[in-house]
């Protein structure tokens, strides 16, 4: 065999084999690409279910202790009517019947 062509064929077998290989990393890189793409898309997705849970969240929150506030108020509210009432029936010589539950609430 001459030596010319010896070394031609192991480079045209380099240069496959190169070929190959850069062919095999392009496709490695293409999918490590779209699976980062992927990720990326999913935490996206993920983030906007968490902004969406945490809005719900605070508006429950909000709605609750605007709840409480009323019911608070309501609370004072009655207990200025019973006050008020204890003062009526103690003034005409009455004399309220306190049970013990309503004593020690």
């Amino acid at each position: 065999m001459d030596p010319g062509v010896i070394v031609g064929a192991a480079g045209a077998l380099a240069g496959l084999l190169s070929t190959i290989y850069t062919a095999r990393q392009a496709r490695r890189a293409a999918q490590d690409q779209e699976a980062a793409a992927e990720r990326a898309a999913l935490r996206q997705v993920e983030q906007g279910a968490y902004q969406r849970a945490s809005a719900f969240d605070v508006d429950t929150q909000m709605r609750m202790q605007a709840e409480i506030a009323r019911q608070a108020e309501q609370i004072r509210t009655l207990q200025r009517q019973v006050a008020r009432l204890t003062r009526q029936l103690t003034h005409v010589g009455l004399v309220p019947d306190i049970d013990d539950e309503e004593e020690h609430a």
